[in-house]
C-alpha cells in the first residue's frame, strides 16, 4: 500500500512538472506568433516609417491626420513641417493646395499650423490609413463636401470650431512672425488632440487590415531607374525641388528652402509624386481630385523609378506598385512626401 501510494505520488508529481513545462513553452512561443486576436503582428516599427524604437504606447494604435494650409507665403514656414512622419500635398481650389499631416506617435505633434479645413479628398485619404482626422472647419457640397461625407458615413474626426472640445488655437501673428488672418495664425497641438481622442471615446485601436500600410526595405537600396541627385516638379501652383544631399531629400518651393517655423529644414527618406488623371471642379470652385490610380515617380536613396499607384474610393488603401502595376513596392527607412500632381504636369518633372 506504501509502495503504491509513492508511486502515485511521484507519477502525479511527474505529471504536474510536464504540464508546467509544456505550458511555459507554450506561452513563450505565442509571444512569437501573430495575437492570437487579430492575426497582426506588431513590432517596435513605425508604421508609417519603418524606424525601428518606436513608442511602445502606439503600436497597434491609429495614426492621426490633420489638415494644413501651405499654398499662400503667408503660411510658410509652418508651425511643426518637420515633424510629420508623412506629408501629402494636393490640390483643394483652383491651384492652391493644402497638406494633410500624418502621425503614428501623436506625442510628437507639438505645435501644427496654419490649422484649416478639410476637403472631402482628404478625409478619403486620411480614411486610407484609418486615421482619425483632425481639421479646423470643413467644405460642403453635395458631390465634394466633406461636412456631408463625414456626416453621412460617420468617420472618427475632430472638427476645431466644434466647441466641444479645445483643439484650435491662434497665435498673434503667423508661423513667419508677421500679421495675417486668422486662417493663416490658427494651430492645434498633439496634447490637445490626445485629450479629444479620449474626451470623444473614439476608437484608437487600428483595424486589422491597416496596421502595416507600407513595406519597407531592410538596409538603404538604391532604385531601377538611375541616380537622382535631384527631382523638380509642378503640385498645384508651387515649382517644387527635393535635392539629396547628406543621406536625405530637402524640400524647396520656388528656390526658397522649406522650414518649419524653428528654422529645421524639412528632409524625408522618400519622395512620392503621383500623377492625377484628372482633377475637375463640380462647384466651378473647389477640386476633385482623381484619386483611383495613376503613374508616378520616386525617389530614394539618391535614386528613382517610375511606379505606378491605387487607391480608389472612401476606405481604400493607397498602394504603391512597380511601373508594370504587378508588384507592391517597398521604401526605404524613413519619413516621405507624397505629391498629388496633375498629368499635364508630369512634362514638367525633372530628374538630375
Amino acid at each position: 500500500m506504501k509502495y503504491t501510494l509513492k508511486r502515485f505520488l511521484a507519477l502525479s508529481l511527474l505529471i504536474t512538472m510536464l504540464l508546467t513545462l509544456f505550458g511555459c513553452k507554450k506561452e513563450e512561443q505565442k509571444t512569437d506568433e501573430p495575437d492570437a486576436t487579430t492575426g497582426v503582428v506588431y513590432s517596435d516599427k513605425n508604421p508609417l516609417t519603418g524606424e525601428s524604437n518606436f513608442n511602445k504606447e502606439y503600436v497597434g494604435k491609429r495614426p492621426i491626420a490633420i489638415t494644413i494650409q501651405n499654398s499662400e507665403i503667408r503660411c510658410r514656414p509652418q508651425w511643426g513641417l518637420a515633424a510629420p512622419d508623412i506629408v501629402i500635398e494636393g490640390e483643394v481650389e483652383g491651384t492652391a493646395t493644402k497638406y494633410l499631416w500624418l502621425y503614428s506617435d501623436p506625442t510628437k505633434i507639438g505645435k501644427a499650423g496654419p490649422f484649416r479645413s478639410v476637403r472631402r479628398d482628404f478625409v478619403e485619404l486620411a480614411e486610407g490609413f484609418d486615421a482619425i482626422l483632425v481639421h479646423n472647419g470643413w467644405s460642403s457640397g453635395s458631390s465634394i463636401g466633406a461636412y456631408e461625407y463625414l456626416t453621412s458615413t460617420g468617420y472618427d474626426h475632430i472638427n476645431g470650431q466644434d466647441g466641444s472640445t479645445k483643439t484650435w488655437f491662434k497665435d498673434s501673428v503667423a508661423p513667419n512672425g508677421k500679421s495675417a488672418g486668422q486662417e493663416y495664425r490658427a494651430y492645434t497641438t498633439g496634447e490637445s488632440i490626445i485629450s479629444a481622442i479620449a474626451a470623444k471615446n473614439m476608437r484608437t485601436q487600428i483595424t486589422d487590415s491597416y496596421a502595416n500600410p507600407l513595406s519597407f526595405y531592410e538596409t538603404a537600396t538604391s532604385l531601377n531607374g538611375g541616380n537622382c541627385s535631384s527631382i523638380a516638379f509642378r503640385i498645384g501652383n508651387n515649382n517644387a525641388k527635393f535635392t539629396w544631399k547628406d543621406g536625405a531629400y530637402y524640400g524647396s518651393y520656388s528656390g526658397v528652402d522649406m522650414k518649419d517655423n524653428n528654422g529645421t529644414a524639412y528632409s524625408v527618406s522618400n519622395v512620392i509624386v503621383l500623377y492625377l488623371n484628372s482633377i475637375t471642379y463640380p462647384d466651378n470652385y473647389r477640386c476633385d481630385m482623381d484619386l483611383s490610380s495613376g503613374s508616378g515617380i520616386l525617389a530614394s536613396n539618391g535614386t528613382y523609378q517610375e511606379i505606378t499607384w491605387k487607391k480608389g474610393e472612401g476606405k481604400d488603401m493607397l498602394k504603391f506598385y512597380d511601373k508594370t502595376g504587378s508588384t507592391e513596392i517597398k521604401l526605404n527607412v524613413g519619413k516621405s512626401y507624397i505629391a498629388l500632381s496633375r498629368l499635364s504636369n508630369a512634362g514638367k518633372t525633372v530628374i538630375e
